[in-house]
């Protein structure tokens, strides 16, 4: 990646989006990209650009945990402004409460698809990439969970699409260190009071699991779920 073209990484995208939601919605859907302000929500953000000029708009949640956060949100605004994205920040109206991160996530999809719905935007983009569905996989077969369970992250839910699944980490990063894209790192993804964290530092440096291959192995999970369903 670090040497590749744009237009190839622009053209690699369209082909992951629209194999998710097929070529004639990809040729003239206008998508919202969900934007944290870190690496891997900045390189798809740019990605989405890139690959749909025109078509796209931009959120960032400002959750109200941290005063940098707004901070972190108006960088992502000024990105999108010189890029001529239409940007908003969206902040819950009452505080989080209860579990975290669980609620947390709950906030920022409310907030989010209201904001889709504002909009007109038909397809909400969101950065999960192979290395979070690794993790996320291996998690739920700690929690023994069974074929629903270990489909992992969906690449399509409803309206939220996540192209970045057949993407590592690495890739992500070395889009924004070669763009030169601002972006920042939420202190709470070192943070080992959450599973998640804990998760990615144990498996930091491990080389024999494949993110890829485990990515179309929840893939295959969320095809037998569906056809069990069906």
């Amino acid at each position: 990646v670090p040497n590749a073209a744009p237009e190839a990484l622009f053209e690699r995208f369209r082909d992951d989006t629209g194999a998710l939601i097929g070529a004639e919605q990809y040729e003239k859907a206008v998508f919202g990209v969900a934007v944290s302000g870190g690496p891997d929500s900045m390189a798809l953000l740019w990605l989405a650009a890139g690959a749909f000029p025109g078509r796209v708009r931009a959120a960032t949640v400002d959750h109200g945990f941290r005063p940098e956060a707004r901070l972190e949100a108006e960088m992502v605004a000024r990105w999108c402004d010189a890029a001529d994205i239409p940007h908003e920040i969206l902040s819950p109206a009452e505080p989080i409460q209860g579990s975290l991160q669980a609620s947390a996530r709950a906030a920022r999809y409310d907030l989010l698809h209201r904001w889709q719905a504002r909009q007109g935007v038909g397809w909400l983009l969101t950065a999960h990439h192979a290395d979070d569905q690794l993790e996320t996989v291996l998690m739920r077969l700690n929690r023994s969970s069974g074929v629903g369970g270990l489909a992992g992250i969906r690449a399509r839910n409803g309206a939220a699409l996540r192209p970045l699944l057949g993407w590592r980490r690495a890739e992500l990063a070395a889009i924004v260190a070669a763009q030169g894209l601002p972006h920042v790192e939420d202190p709470s993804n070192r943070d080992e009071r959450f599973d998640r964290v804990v998760m990615r530092n144990r498996l930091a440096g491990i080389d024999w699991i494949d993110p890829l291959a485990v990515a179309r192995s929840a893939a295959a999970c969320a095809d037998a779920e569906e056809a069990i369903a069906w």
